[in-house]
C-alpha cells in the first residue's frame, strides 16, 4: 500500500497538465483549468510527507509499475536521495506555478509543459533504470525547449535551439552509455548494474564500464552545466521567462546533479570523487568571474547558478559521509535563495523594461516587499549569517577541510559578495515611480507585482531565513533522509569563529566590487563579456570534458 503512493508522485502532474490543456479546448475555464491543474502538485507534497518517516528510517520504497519486476518491468525506487531530489522538485514547481499564475499573460498551454517538466523531473528522480532515466531526461528537455523561447523573443529562441543542439548531443552520449552497459551487463536496472559491477571487482576491473560511466556522467553533466558542459545556461536562464529561470536554476539543475550522484555511487565510480572535487572547485570559481563582468542581470544571475552548482559538486567530490550533506544542503539552500532571485529581479526587469543594471532605477521605494526578499535572497547566496547560505557554505568548510581545492571556493566566496553589491543597486531606496498601482493580473511593464506573487517571495524569503537560522537542525534531518541513520555529530554552524570568519570575505568582496568599479576595472569585464565561445568551441569543451572523465580510470 504505501509503495502504491509513490507512483502518485508522478501521475499528479501530468493529470494536473492533462486539467490545464483543457483551459485550450474550453476557454472559458481556461484560469480555473491552469488552477486546477497547478493544484495537482499538493499531491505530491502529501505523499512525500507521508513517506518522510519510512525514509528517514533507511528504507528504499519500490513500486513496479504494471507489476512487472525487474529486469522487465519499470521499477520506481524512493530512497533518501530521490525523496530529497522530488521535494526540492515540489517545492521550486509550486512556487514558480503561483507566481505564474499572478500574471494573466500565462495561458493554459504554459501550465500544460511546466507540468509535464515538474512529471519530467520526477521521472529523473524515481526511476531504477537507465533507459527510464534516458526518457525522463528527454521528456524535460523536450518541455524546457518550450518554455525557454515561451515568449517568443529572438533572444530566448536563439537560447532554446543552443540548448537544443547541447543536450541533444549530451543524450546521445548518454544512450551510447546504455549501448555499453545493456551489451556488457545484460541489464539496465541501476541495483541489478550495482551487483554486478561489485561482483566484477568495480567499474575499473571491467573492460568497458569505465568508459560507459564516462560516457553517462558527460550526458548528466550537459544538464547539470558545470564546465566544460555549462557553455548553454548563461542563455538559457538568461532569456527564458522570469518563472521559468527560477524553475531551471531552482530545480532542474539540481535533479539533474541528485541523478549524477546516484550513477556514481551506484556504479562505484569513487575514483571520479577528486576529479568531480577539482571540476567544481574550477566551475565556482571561473563562473563567479564571469558573472561579476555581467551587466545583464539576469546573466549575472545565470553565471551565479553555474558558480554555486560548483560549490555542490566540490564538495560531494570529497566523498565522506558529512560532505554529501554539506553538498545536498547547499542545493536545497540554492533552489529556496535563487529562485527567489530569478523571481525578484525578474519582477524588476518587467517593471522597468531594462535588463541593464546601469538603466534600472532603484525600485526600494516602488517595490518595497520585493526589496526585502531580494536582500534575504542577496544576503543568502553571499553567505551572510543568519541565511541558510552560511549555514550550508559552513558544513562545506568542514566537508573540506584539508582540501587543496578549498581555497578557489573561499575566493568564489568573496567575488559573490561583490557580484550581489553590485546588483544590490537596482533595489536600494530611491524616489517612488508615480502612476503605478498594484494589480496582480496585469502584466503590462509599469505595473507593480500583485498580492500572489509577492506572497511567493515572502514565503520563499522566510524559508531562506529559517533555513539559515535552523540550519544545525535542517543537516541532522537531512543526514538521516540521505544515510537513514543519525548523524554521529553536526559541526556547530553559528560558532564564533566562523561568524568572524564572514568579515574578512565581506572586506574583500567590497574591494572587488571597488576594482570592478574602476575604468580598468569595467574594461576587463567588457573583455570577459565578449568572450562568448563559438559553437564549435562549445563541442569541443563537451569532447574534453569525455575525455577527462574517461582516461581518469587509468
Amino acid at each position: 500500500m504505501t509503495e502504491g503512493l509513490v507512483v502518485w508522485v508522478m501521475l499528479a502532474p501530468l493529470l494536473g497538465a492533462v486539467t490545464a490543456l483543457l483551459g485550450k479546448l474550453l476557454r472559458p475555464l481556461q484560469r480555473p483549468l491552469s488552477i486546477l491543474g497547478t493544484a495537482s502538485l499538493a499531491v505530491p507534497a502529501v505523499i512525500l510527507t507521508l513517506l518522510l518517516g519510512p525514509v528517514m528510517s533507511g528504507e528504499s520504497l519500490r513500486y513496479a509499475l504494471g507489476g512487472w519486476p525487474e529486469p522487465y518491468g519499470i521499477s520506481l525506487v524512493l530512497d533518501g536521495i530521490s525523496w530529497f531530489s522530488c521535494a526540492i522538485t515540489t517545492v521550486i514547481a509550486a512556487a514558480v506555478a503561483l507566481f505564474s499564475l499572478g500574471r494573466r499573460r500565462y495561458e493554459a498551454g504554459y501550465f500544460f509543459f511546466l507540468l509535464i517538466m515538474v512529471a519530467g523531473m520526477y521521472g529523473v528522480a524515481l526511476t531504477g533504470d537507465l533507459f527510464t532515466l534516458f526518457v525522463s531526461f528527454e521528456v524535460v528537455a523536450v518541455t524546457v525547449y518550450v518554455l525557454i523561447a515561451w515568449e517568443e523573443t529572438d533572444t530566448g529562441l536563439a537560447a532554446s535551439y543552443k540548448y537544443l543542439i547541447l543536450s541533444t548531443v549530451g543524450i546521445l552520449f548518454f544512450l551510447f552509455g546504455i549501448f555499453l552497459v545493456y551489451r556488457d551487463l545484460g541489464v539496465l536496472s541501476i541495483s541489478l548494474i550495482s551487483r554486478a559491477l561489485a561482483e566484477a571487482g568495480g567499474v575499473r576491473n571491467t573492460r568497458f564500464m569505465h568508459l560507459a560511466l564516462a560516457f553517462l556522467c558527460g550526458g548528466i553533466g550537459v544538464r547539470t552545466a558545470f564546465i566544460p558542459f555549462h557553455t548553454w545556461l548563461p542563455e538559457a536562464h538568461a532569456y527564458a521567462p522570469h518563472p521559468i529561470s527560477a524553475m531551471l536554476s531552482g530545480a532542474m539543475i539540481k535533479v539533474s546533479f541528485f541523478a549524477l550522484v546516484r550513477v556514481v555511487l551506484e556504479f562505484g565510480g569513487t575514483y571520479l570523487f577528486e576529479l568531480l572535487m577539482w571540476i567544481g572547485a574550477v566551475t565556482a570559481l571561473a563562473a563567479v568571474l564571469s558573472a561579476l563582468a555581467q551587466s545583464d542581470v539576469k546573466r549575472l544571475l545565470a553565471y551565479h547558478s553555474i558558480s554555486q552548482l560548483g560549490y555542490v559538486l566540490a564538495v560531494f567530490g570529497a566523498g565522506s559521509a558529512l560532505a554529501l550533506t554539506a553538498s545536498f544542503s547547499h542545493a536545497l539552500n540554492h533552489a529556496l535563495f535563487k529562485s527567489l532571485l530569478f523571481l525578484t529581479v525578474g519582477a524588476a526587469v518587467s517593471f522597468t523594461g531594462h535588463r541593464n543594471i546601469h538603466r534600472i532605477p532603484p525600485l526600494g521605494r516602488t517595490m518595497p516587499l520585493f526589496s526585502a526578499a531580494f536582500f534575504a535572497g542577496a544576503l543568502s547566496i553571499s553567505g551572510i549569517p543568519p541565511f541558510n547560505g552560511f549555514a550550508s557554505k559552513g558544513l562545506i568548510t568542514t566537508g573540506m577541510e584539508g582540501s587543496a581545492a578549498y581555497p578557489l571556493l573561499w575566493v568564489t566566496s568573496f567575488l559573490t559578495i561583490a557580484s550581489f553589491i553590485k546588483l544590490s543597486r537596482i533595489f536600494l531606496p530611491g524616489p517612488r515611480r508615480a502612476g503605478t498601482t498594484p494589480s496582480s493580473g496585469n502584466s503590462n511593464q509599469g505595473s507593480v507585482p500583485g498580492i500572489l506573487q509577492t506572497s511567493v517571495v515572502t514565503v520563499l524569503a522566510i524559508l531562506c531565513l529559517g533555513t539559515g537560522m535552523f540550519g544545525g537542525s535542517m543537516a541532522h534531518g537531512l543526514y538521516r533522509i540521505i544515510h537513514g541513520t543519525a548523524p554521529d555529530a553536526i559541526p556547530r554552524l553559528f560558532s564564533a569563529k566562523k561568524l568572524l570568519g564572514v568579515l574578512p570575505a565581506v572586506l574583500l568582496g567590497t574591494a572587488a566590487f571597488v576594482g570592478v568599479s574602476t575604468q580598468w576595472g569595467r574594461q576587463i569585464a567588457g573583455r570577459i563579456r565578449r568572450m562568448a565561445p563559438e559553437l564549435r568551441t562549445v563541442l569541443l569543451f563537451f569532447f574534453v570534458g569525455l575525455l577527462v572523465f574517461a582516461v581518469v580510470a587509468y
